[in-house]
């Protein structure tokens, strides 16, 4: 399933790095996703660097992994300060540190200038932790929570990632994804306005958007292309398509200086239409995510989403006519889900002409109205972190209560019903392979293996709690 799922290198781990680069601090990054490295190999090597600090960003589904690398480094360097950063230390900053006991901060929210202000401390000419917004610090036994930093206001001051941290070469995008080899990733905007339950953007980690100006961002599509000769972009934003404005002044900077340059974004139903659309094609857009989550009207309203299944057929349909690629989302177990809702969510998406569609389990992730509203220690006091992935299609959470006649056990063999129902239909089939390319029929071939590699963990899993 690896093989077939997408890895990105960390564009906020490239901006950190790059802001504490700029303040006279080197920097050794290391991606235990993409690089064959074991913890105590990681603990081995700063043993030998001696580092003023190091740092591990997580989310919730590498909890373990970070609590097992800390510990590990610990071991052998104990006086080496450790910082946490990520999703999931920025949404619990003090659980964090009471559940990770060898970490010495928590760095919350965005990181370029908290990392800058705490290694500047750490040297003894900056200021006292407790100073410094954005960061949870020990102080003996106690876990003291500074007050938080404000979001940065100028992205256009920051300096662009560091893509020198690493091998571009060892990250690829998702296999639906794969109309080039030669790709990079870039953020235009920072801040979601979106209130999804189901999203820490969307609650704890919630912000405003900002935006860099177009020059900026032409700016370093210029690097990513002269530099690493890439061909495809893949635009990160949480939803590059709210305004309508700036995505024309970026598609008519863009055909001006790259004509042939591919790219994709994430965007709202809700927020396209098809003469925009066509703007974007025009400019180069081949294919475009959309979150349309359910087929039920009431199920998106409980959901926060701010969209329609009337609006999610709108902008499918015009991607469609004009041969834009669409890979929708779909979540199952969403507040209030019922069979039927759910029934309705499978058929909505199989009445949909999207090229790919994607159904996921919903997972009450830290940090989001879901865990806040719906989910319930099954040991008070203990988070079992283990089954908190949700893109894997076969966890889920015990403890999540949000479902009406269903068990959050039910949504596994109902997201491989799901995907048995989409996909396995000729004319979907037909759909998938109409345009492709040779490497996008190979990355379809893989994700479907990786579709029945799930079914077969399903299978064994259900024998052995049968047994």
């Amino acid at each position: 399933m690896r093989k077939a799922a997408g890895n990105y290198f960390s564009l906020g781990i490239g901006y950190v790095a790059a802001s504490v680069k700029a303040h006279g601090y080197d920097v050794r990054f290391i991606d235990p996703n993409v690089q064959e490295t074991t913890p105590d190999e990681m603990a081995q090597a700063i043993r030998r660097d001696q580092p003023v600090l190091v740092g591990i960003s997580f989310m919730t589904p590498q909890f373990y992994a970070a609590k097992e690398i800390c510990d590990v480094i610990r071991e052998v360097s104990p006086s080496c300060p450790i910082v946490l950063g990520g999703a999931h230390p920025s949404v619990m900053p003090q659980r964090t540190l009471r559940e990770i006991s060898a970490a010495d901060f928590v760095v919350f929210g965005e990181g370029e200038e908290t990392l800058v202000d705490l290694l500047d401390s750490l040297r003894g000419n900056g200021s006292e932790l407790s100073a410094i917004n954005g960061l949870a610090w020990r102080n003996g036994q106690e876990v003291v929570v500074n007050e938080a930093r404000a979001p940065i206001e100028d992205l256009d001051a920051l300096p662009f990632p560091d893509r020198s941290l690493i091998d571009q070469l060892l990250y690829r995008a998702q296999s639906f994804l794969n109309c080039s080899s030669k790709r990079g990733t870039i953020y235009t905007s920072r801040g979601c306005p979106g209130r999804c339950v189901f999203c820490c953007s969307g609650h704890r980690l919630r912000s405003r958007i900002r935006e860099r100006s177009i020059d900026s961002v032409m700016t370093e599509i210029d690097e990513l292309v002269r530099v690493h000769g890439i061909e495809y972009l893949l635009i990160k934003d949480d939803t590059f398509t709210m305004k309508r404005e700036r995505v024309l002044a970026f598609c008519e900077a863009l055909e001006a200086r790259h004509p042939r340059l591919r790219w994709h974004c994430m965007g709202r139903v809700n927020t396209v239409d098809y003469d925009l659309l066509a703007r974007m094609r025009k400019a180069g857009l081949h294919d475009i995510f959309f979150g349309i989550e359910s087929g039920n009207d009431e199920i998106l309203k409980k959901a926060r989403k701010g969209i329609t299944t009337e609006q999610s057929r709108a902008a499918v349909d015009a991607a469609s006519r004009l041969g834009i690629g669409t890979y929708g989302a779909f979540i199952l177990g969403l507040p209030g889900e019922t069979p039927e809702t759910l029934e309705q969510t499978i058929r909505f998406a199989c009445s949909l002409p999207l090229t790919m569609a994607g159904f996921s389990v919903l997972i009450p992730y830290p940090g989001t109205q879901a865990f806040e509203d719906y989910y319930q220690e099954e040991i008070e006091g203990t988070i079992d972190y283990h089954s908190f992935i949700a893109s894997t299609g076969i966890h889920y959470v015990r403890g999540y209560t949000g479902l009406c006649g269903l068990k959050p056990e039910d949504l596994v063999d109902l997201v491989g019903i799901a995907q048995r129902r989409f996909y396995f239909r000729p004319r979907q089939i037909l759909r998938m392979l109409h345009h492709s390319t040779p490497s996008m029929i190979w990355g379809y071939a893989k994700a479907f293996f990786a579709l029945l590699a799930k079914e077969r963990v399903r299978v064994h899993r259900d024998r052995r709690e049968s047994a």
